[in-house]
């Protein structure tokens, strides 16, 4: 058992909250030009690293946040697959009123 388990959690929380906020912007612009498929790679890995060693040493704090994020970059993947086309994107945007033209 490791000590001081709830700092985990805490941790964990507020990086699910920060990165909440990062998916969600996503979703609604489906804006992902910024990010490469390297860096998704390499998050998910890293991820998926980081649940295998929460769920090896049974710390909550570790694995259930990196599960979260994992899912969450795999949207964004999703995202970056099928919006391709930044034109049809800006009108959808545009339309919804979410830009100004």
């Amino acid at each position: 058992m490791t000590k001081h388990n709830e700092l985990t959690m805490i941790a964990g929380i507020l990086t699910i909250t920060a990165f909440s906020l990062f998916v969600y912007k996503v979703h609604v612009t489906k804006i992902t030009d910024q990010l490469t498929y390297v860096w998704i790679f390499l998050i998910l890995t890293a991820q998926l690293l980081l649940f295998i060693y929460g769920r090896i040493n049974h710390i909550f704090g570790i694995y259930i946040p990196a599960f979260i994020i994992f899912s969450g970059i795999l949207y964004i993947f999703y995202i970056k697959s099928v919006y391709t086309d930044s034109s049809r994107i800006e009108t959808e945007l545009k339309e919804k009123g979410i830009i100004n033209e």
